[in-house]
């Protein structure tokens, strides 16, 4: 059964007469409606770019387990026909995330189908924009805080990752440009510190306020150079500094808090199975309903050690 046979089908169970006319008019529209939804330019989904996105999970898949390793090794210095050999090993940690289903819909009524093929003009797509931004927002949202009651973890909410006191206390307004300074390069080292160098994170988010600072204020009254500029230029490990509102009020007692992290896929990953997805419109009373759905997981962290967070005062 083709598309134009699934509508006329549904639409004669439910008591809806279309004719020919109505009928290529509404599969036309529908065509042009759910191409411009892949289309449009919503605002930026800031977790699935600062975060490594995972696919490869399949949709129907209801929880997905990884795995965290370490190894124990050591050698030593023998003598001949030692037989005390130090002996190697491996631990292995699993964690199990679940794939939850996000759901939207958007409809038209017969009658704004009728009058849509009656002035030959297009459908409103706005309610088609408002679903796919509904469900990329719901997406950015897990992919920070996870879900409550779910068993989803976001990035700023991983109880897991350590969080760095800075040298310096205070809204960064309020603090010079060398002690903020100080307090990047505490932040940028803290995983290279902890790891004992297996790993040197490369990206810092900060809050708004906190970054637009750093970006606009100079280091000297005599130098033009910005904070921002200097810490870049300087630092060996950071090479990626950028804002998120989401982290305004991350922090513990909603103050401001930054995260820095080795942005790697052995490190960490976010699982969506399922990016949005368009389903045929289905006749429901007198109009039609169009529903989406994705699937989406949790963000894994491989490796905690390897991110740091770090409170900043309001």
């Amino acid at each position: 059964m083709n598309e134009e046979q699934y509508i006329q089908l549904v639409a004669q169970q439910c008591g809806i007469r279309l004719d020919a006319n109505e009928t290529a008019h509404l599969l036309k529209q529908l065509e042009h409606v759910k191409a411009q939804t892949y289309d449009v330019q919503h605002g930026p989904n800031k977790a699935k770019m600062f975060i490594p996105v995972d696919s490869s999970a399949d949709p129907g898949a209801e929880s997905i387990t990884y795995r965290q390793w370490d190894q124990f090794e050591m050698a030593k210095v023998i003598a001949n026909y030692a037989d005390d050999l130090p002996l190697v090993d491996v631990a292995v940690k699993e964690f199990t995330c679940p794939v939850k289903s996000l759901g939207s819909a958007y409809q038209w009524s017969i009658q704004d189908l009728r009058r849509a093929a009656l002035a030959n003009s297009n459908l409103d797509q706005r309610r088609a924009r408002a679903c796919r931004m509904a469900i990329e927002r719901k997406i950015d949202d897990i992919g920070a805080f996870g879900e409550p009651n779910t068993g989803l973890l976001g990035l700023l909410n991983n109880p897991n990752i350590p969080i760095t006191v800075l040298p310096n206390l205070g809204a960064w307004p309020t603090l010079t440009p060398d002690q903020i300074i100080e307090n990047l390069n505490a932040m940028a080292s803290a995983a290279t510190i902890a790891t004992l160098e297996a790993f040197n994170n490369d990206t810092m988010l900060l809050d708004t306020v906190s970054y637009n600072h750093i970006a606009q204020e100079h280091i000297a009254v005599d130098n033009r150079m910005t904070i921002l500029k200097a810490f870049l230029e300087n630092n060996p490990y950071i090479r990626n500094i950028d804002q998120w509102t989401k982290l305004n009020t991350a922090g513990a007692a909603n103050i401001h808090r930054s995260v820095t992290y080795f942005r790697d896929p052995t490190v960490l990953q976010f699982n969506i199975p399922m990016e949005f997805e368009q389903f045929p419109p289905q006749a429901k009373s007198l109009s039609f309903v169009v529903p989406c759905h994705a699937r989406v997981s949790c963000v894994e962290v491989h490796y905690p050690l390897a991110l740091t967070y770090a409170d900043i005062a309001l």
